[in-house]
C-alpha cells in the first residue's frame, strides 16, 4: 500500500511488518546487514523488507543505465534502488523540501553498486558458504541483549526472512569484495616523501591592502556634502517578531499601556538587539536600507518623530516594529567611521569613479613601496599583513599547508586562488622582492616575501600522518568519480524525477 511518508504523494511503499512480539525478540526490523558499501559523500545504509512481498505487475521507473544495465527503481524487495530509497526515508523523513534529493541519494547509491557489481561479475567473484554465514552474523540481525550472535533468535525467524537475508548477502557480498580490494591501498615510502617535500619550502609574505579608505577624505566630505541622505543616522530601537499580526498585537499592547516596549522586547524580539534591550544605537541611513524589504521604508522611519513607535516594516528577518529614540542627525564628517561609511558607499553605488581612483593609488604606493616597502605603507596610513610560512599549493590540496589557514585577512590568499600564475609568481619570486598590484575583489594588494619562513613542524608532520591514513578514501573517491564519469553511465535523473515521479505525486 503506497505510503506519502510525508512526502506530499511520493510514491514509496510501506515495507510489511512483523507481530509485536517478533520486533521485541530481534530488537530491530530486518534489515540491517553487514559490509555497507561506503559511498565517499553518502553513508548508506541497507534495510531489508521484513515481509517479502510481491509487485506482480507494479510500476517500473528507469531513472538511468551503467554500461547498458538498467539503474530502475522497482516497487519489490529485491530493487536495489526501492530498498535505498526506503532506507533514506526512514532516516530522514520525506518533505517535499528533501524529496529529490533523497530520490538522488538512492539513485547514484545505486549508480555505484550496479558498477561494483558489474566488475564483481567480470572478475568471477563468488560468495562462498562461509562469507554468507559470516555475513549473517555481522548482520546484526540477531544479537542478544550483549550484543553478541543469538543463534535461537535466528532459529526463530522465518525462512523467508532468512531466505531474503542471504539472497541480499549474495548480492552484496561481491561488491564489496570489491571495493575493498579497489580501496585497500597502501602509500608507499616514496610518494609519503613526496608529500612531505610539498610543505619542506614554505614562504612567509608580507602586504598593503589598497582599497576605498585610501580615497581622499576631502572628496569624501564634498560628496556627503552633495548627498547627505544616505549618511544620516537615528538613534533607534527595535522589536522583531515572525508575522505582521503578531507587530500589530505588540503595537497595540505597547499604546495601551498594556506593556513596555522594553518588556515586549524581552518577551517577543528575536533578533541580535534583543540583548541590548532592543537598542540599535545610532543608525546610519544607507546600513538601515540594507536590512528592509522596501528600502522607501527607511525614508519613513527617518521621519519618525522622537519617541514614536512606527508601523510594523518587514525586514529580512522578521516584521520589525521601530521606535525612534532621537532625531535625525546630518553626518558628522570629522569622524573618521562616517567617512569610512561613505567612502563604501561610494565604492558600491559610484564604483567606477571609486575603482578608477583605487586602482591609479595602487600603482603609485607600488612605486614607492619598490624602494622602501615599510615607509610606503606608513606614508599611506595603510598597516602591512603578515602571512606566516605557507607552501605553494596551487592545487588547494587539504595535504599542503597552503596558506589557506596562515593569512590572516584573506586578501592575498584570495587572490593566490583565483590567479595561479600570481601564486606561482609570489613563491618563485626572491626575498623582498616587492609583487603587485594584484587585484582581488575591489582591492588591490602589494605583496613580498619575507625571510623567515619555517615549516610547522607539528602540522607538516600531521598532514603527512593524514595523508597515509586518507589513502583508501582518495582511493574511493577516485572509484567513484570513475563510476560517474563513466561513458557507460547514462544519466536521465533529473528528467526522470520531474516527470515520473514529480507527476505520479500530483494525481
Amino acid at each position: 500500500m503506497p505510503s506519502d511518508n510525508n512526502a506530499n504523494g511520493a510514491v514509496i511503499p510501506e515495507k510489511g511488518k512483523k507481530n509485536g512480539k517478533d520486533k521485541k525478540k530481534h530488537g530491530k526490523s530486518l534489515g540491517w546487514i553487514i559490509g555497507v558499501v561506503v559511498l565517499i559523500l553518502i553513508s548508506v545504509t541497507f534495510i531489508l523488507p521484513t515481509t517479502v512481498f510481491s509487485t506482480g505487475n507494479g510500476q517500473s521507473i528507469e531513472f538511468g543505465r551503467y554500461n547498458g544495465e538498467p539503474i530502475a527503481l522497482e516497487m519489490a524487495y529485491d530493487n536495489y534502488f526501492y530498498n535505498q530509497l526506503y532506507s533514506l526515508s526512514q532516516m530522514y523523513p520525506m518533505s517535499s523540501q528533501n524529496m529529490m534529493q533523497i530520490y538522488a541519494q538512492a539513485f547514484y547509491q545505486t549508480v555505484f553498486q550496479t558498477a561494483l557489481s558489474q566488475m564483481a561479475d567480470e572478475a568471477s567473484i563468488k560468495v562462498s558458504d562461509r562469507m554468507l554465514s559470516q555475513g549473517v552474523i555481522n548482520s546484526g540481525l540477531y544479537r542478544d541483549e550483549n550484543g553478541a550472535f543469538d543463534m535461537d533468535a535466528y532459529n526463530a525467524a522465518s525462512q523467508l526472512d532468512k531466505e531474503a537475508l542471504r539472497n541480499q548477502l549474495t548480492a552484496m557480498i561481491p561488491s564489496q569484495v570489491v571495493f575493498q580490494d579497489m580501496t585497500s591501498v597502501k602509500t608507499s615510502n616514496a610518494e609519503n616523501e613526496f608529500v612531505a617535500a610539498l610543505n619542506a619550502s614554505p614562504k612567509a609574505f608580507q602586504y598593503i591592502i589598497v582599497d576605498y579608505d585610501t580615497y581622499p577624505d576631502a572628496d569624501a566630505v564634498s560628496y556627503a556634502n552633495a548627498n547627505p541622505a544616505p549618511f544620516m543616522t537615528k538613534d533607534l530601537s527595535v522589536i522583531t517578531v515572525a508575522t505582521e499580526s503578531d507587530a500589530n498585537d505588540i503595537i497595540a499592547s505597547i499604546e495601551s499601556g498594556e506593556t513596555t516596549f522594553e518588556d515586549a522586547v524581552a518577551a517577543s524580539s528575536t533578533d541580535s538587539y534583543a540583548s541590548e534591550g532592543g537598542s540599535m544605537g545610532n543608525v546610519l541611513f544607507n546600513d538601515l536600507e540594507n536590512l528592509l524589504m522596501n528600502a522607501e521604508d527607511a525614508t519613513t522611519l527617518f521621519d519618525t518623530a522622537s519617541g514614536n513607535l512606527t508601523a510594523p516594516i518587514q525586514g529580512y528577518t522578521g516584521w520589525m516594529i521601530f521606535r525612534a529614540d532621537g532625531e535625525s542627525e546630518l553626518p558628522n564628517l570629522e569622524d573618521p567611521a562616517v567617512l569610512s561609511d561613505v567612502k563604501r558607499y561610494i565604492s558600491v553605488n559610484d564604483s567606477e569613479t571609486m575603482n578608477a581612483y583605487v586602482a591609479e593609488k595602487a600603482d603609485e604606493i607600488f612605486t614607492a613601496a619598490e624602494a622602501d616597502f615599510d615607509k610606503a605603507a606608513s606614508d599611506n596610513g595603510l598597516v602591512i599583513t603578515d602571512v606566516d610560512a605557507s607552501s605553494y599549493n596551487p592545487g588547494s590540496s587539504s595535504f599542503i599547508n597552503g596558506l589557506a589557514g596562515n593569512d590572516p585577512e584573506g586578501f592575498l590568499y584570495n587572490a593566490a586562488v583565483s590567479d595561479t600564475a600570481f601564486q606561482r609568481t609570489i613563491f618563485t619570486a626572491s626575498d623582498n622582492t616587492v609583487i603587485g598590484p594584484q587585484q582581488t575583489g575591489s582591492s588591490y594588494i602589494i605583496v613580498r616575501p619575507v625571510a623567515g619562513g619555517t615549516a610547522n613542524e607539528t602540522w607538516t608532520n600531521y598532514l603527512n600522518l593524514m595523508y597515509s591514513a586518507s589513502s583508501s578514501d582518495l582511493a574511493a573517491q577516485d572509484l567513484q568519480s570513475s563510476i560517474l564519469s563513466s561513458d557507460g553511465f547514462e544519466d536521465n535523473f533529473i528528467t526522470t524525477y520531474l516527470s515520473d515521479i514529480m507527476m505520479t505525486s500530483a494525481q
